[in-house]
């Protein structure tokens, strides 16, 4: 069997053994990583957007006045019936 060969068969053992977790921790390190910022770009940029389009004087988005409350409706209990305060001492 030729040497270059072999080497290259070692190498992909190598590959698949202990270099193959540690390319995959990385790989997996850096997509966290990246979905982090993401979301901080996504739940932050919007708000940013909004306070430097009101610091140069525009309009900002209108703050939603309306406070969402559960309605009888709404209610998840599956016995329709108001949940009970518990009684006892504290």
């Amino acid at each position: 069997m030729n040497s270059f060969l072999a080497l290259q068969d070692q190498d992909l053992a190598a590959f698949n053994g202990e270099r193959r977790a540690g390319v995959r921790k990385r790989v997996e390190r850096e997509l966290r990583t990246a979905e982090f910022i993401a979301s901080i770009v996504e739940l932050f940029g919007p708000v940013m957007a909004d306070t430097l389009s009101a610091l140069s004087g525009g309009q900002g988005i209108g703050a939603d006045e309306t406070y969402r409350t559960f309605s009888a409706s709404e209610d998840d209990d599956p016995l329709g019936e108001p949940p009970t305060v518990p009684t006892g001492p504290g």
